[in-house]
């Protein structure tokens, strides 16, 4: 394994967002739990980021918490439950800048629904940060921009202020001259699953 080698990079910690309470999703069953080759996806995503240069794995969790943790409760994680998911995303942002390490130079906000998310564009983006010494690092298919987003110890304090449904957007739109970006060869890994139509469109017919 890359195990020895995470110590010699930069500590960077991978927050997995998945409270949210899947509301586009015109289904009784948490999104966090739709089935993606096999498994849930939230444990899919959660496995792709254990297996990248993360030196830690955070999963906030909210909507349907006592459901989805059993998936995920054997893995080398360490589990948050955000009591205010209904507030907006800001709320698990939040919470998982106050729940990193000390030691966290940086960390990467991991969506919890684009199933096919990889630990190796995780790795791109640690490594873009180790030799750019950008303050932000977010993956980019020809123009569209996406995520997981990574942002430097420097922006956690602003990281804090953010409020209702927003991510790290506003961050970016602050500091657009500390932004560096990785292009990813394909698009599948940005592609998110909010509808069922959409997870009918990417997983179940296979139009990848």
């Amino acid at each position: 394994t890359n195990r020895h080698l995470k110590y010699s990079m930069p500590f960077v910690t991978g927050v997995l967002l998945a409270a949210g309470a899947s509301r586009r999703l015109a289904h009784r069953h948490p999104k966090q739990l739709l089935p993606v080759e096999g498994e849930p996806l939230v444990r899919r995503i959660a496995k792709q980021a254990l297996a990248s240069n993360l030196c830690e794995v955070l999963v906030i969790l909210g909507f349907s918490a006592s459901r989805i943790e059993p998936f995920l409760s054997d893995l080398q994680i360490v589990i948050n439950i955000n009591p205010a998911y209904n507030s907006g995303l800001s709320s698990s942002v939040k919470l998982g800048i106050q729940s990193l390490n000390p030691s966290a130079q940086a960390v990467i906000f991991i969506p919890g629904d684009q199933p096919f998310l990889s630990s190796e564009v995780i790795n791109q983006l640690i490594s873009k940060y180790e030799d750019s010494g950008a303050r932000i690092v977010q993956p980019v298919y020809r123009k569209r921009r996406g995520s997981p987003l990574l942002f430097d110890h420097s922006l956690f304090p602003e990281l804090l202020t953010i409020k209702g449904d927003e991510g790290g957007r506003q961050i970016i739109a602050n500091h657009r001259q500390d932004l560096a970006t990785v292009s990813l060869r394909s698009e599948l890994p940005l592609l998110d699953v909010d509808t069922l139509e959409d997870y009918k469109n990417l997983i179940q017919d296979k139009k990848l």
